[in-house]
């Protein structure tokens, strides 16, 4: 009986010590989207993807109708465990400023943030690869309104 008691003891000891092994996903690696990046309110309105046969990663242009503002983001879709350079950007016509976040990022970059009421948007962004080559994508100019 003593035994067997000690046995139980060993087994619910050794279970607790598995499970105390067991690391949950930490935030900062849970699963982003673009709407999470950009925040409340935005929605998907249109992508392009950035890709050479392999897709490097994707940029989102988002839109919130409450305060008029569009938002980019360029999410990665390979090499998320290492910091490529990746960047999110966005002009509006007529302006000569393109509104960019870029650097050495291990999952997206952005969100850049612009209000373009009335006036069109080239959004994209850029993706590299570990050994540095970049590959871009734009949009031609839409979403006028």
């Amino acid at each position: 009986m003593e035994k067997m008691r000690r046995d139980v003891t060993r087994a619910v000891v050794l279970a607790a010590a598995a499970a105390a092994l067991v690391v949950p996903a930490s935030p900062a690696n849970a699963a982003l989207s673009p709407q999470s990046v950009c925040g409340s309110g935005y929605g998907i309105i249109d992508s392009v993807p950035i890709s050479t046969g392999r897709l490097w990663a994707t940029s989102y242009l988002l839109y919130n109708s409450g305060n008029g503002y569009n938002c980019v983001v360029t999410m990665k879709q390979t090499d998320l465990t290492v910091a490529t350079f990746t960047e999110a950007r966005i002009q509006v016509q007529g302006s000569s400023t393109i509104h960019r976040d870029g650097g050495y990022y291990k999952s997206y970059a952005g969100p850049v943030r612009v209000r373009a009421a009335g006036k069109c948007v080239q959004f994209g962004g850029v993706a590299s690869d570990r050994a540095g080559q970049r590959f871009q994508s734009l949009s031609g100019w839409g979403h006028c309104g």
